[in-house]
């Protein structure tokens, strides 16, 4: 008889950032949340304030710790970091202008937005070994809390999110994930079932909640 209960993950992209505005490229190398990233980090919060979870863990990304920090406020939600959640390495891409990369790297954002497994930057890290580490850092998630079931909140990276969701779906449709968005999949016997992706209605919703609390105030 097979005791799991069914966890369900809640994949959080990072809010706005100053490279977000920037239009740089931002993997491994960081950059601070603006105040409209804040504000959605802390309409996220509200917009989630009705589902209860057990456990969050974040990137060891300070833009996604800082998200997560705003999110989750007050509640009593514990934290865990794991690297493994990390954005993809951009190599030598890190920090540069998505405008500057074709005169000094030709055709590789193409080559990049293909999605082939294999694409990566130069000196960066492919699909595939993006999935790798992402996929090892949920299992553990899911082993971990599969005994007593709940809801889990991960903050997150876009492509990391959006390839690992591309991977359990094997889709070529890249969903584009907005700031504070949230992807839901749920997980029984190791089975995954994909219920939200790239979803703005929480972070929206709390927005609202926000704005009205602050008018009755």
């Amino acid at each position: 008889m097979n005791n799991e209960n069914k966890v369900t993950l809640y994949f959080v992209r990072h809010g706005e950032t100053q490279y977000n505005v920037e239009r740089r490229m931002q993997g491994f190398c960081d950059s601070p949340l603006t105040e409209k990233g804040i504000s959605q980090a802390k309409s996220l919060g509200e917009g989630l304030s009705d589902i209860h979870f057990t456990a969050s863990y974040s990137s060891d990304s300070q833009r996604v710790l800082d998200t997560a920090k705003y999110a989750i406020g007050e509640k009593n939600i514990p934290l865990m970091i794991d690297k493994r959640l990390k954005e993809m390495n951009f190599g030598v891409l890190e920090s540069l202008l998505e405008s500057e990369i074709p005169n000094l790297y030709g055709n590789v954002l193409e080559t990049l937005f293909s999605l082939d497994v294999n694409a990566c930057a130069p000196e960066g890290e492919s699909y595939a070994q993006l999935f790798t580490r992402t996929q090892s850092a949920i299992k553990e998630i899911i082993e971990k809390h599969a005994s007593e079931g709940g809801n889990i909140l991960i903050f997150s990276h876009g492509v990391t999110i959006g390839n690992y969701m591309i991977q359990i779906t094997n889709s070529k449709e890249f969903a584009v994930h907005e700031n504070c968005s949230v992807s839901v999949v749920s997980y029984k016997n190791g089975q995954p079932k994909v219920e939200k992706i790239a979803d703005t209605s929480f972070r929206d919703r709390g927005n609202v909640q926000l704005n009205k609390s602050s008018l009755i105030i």
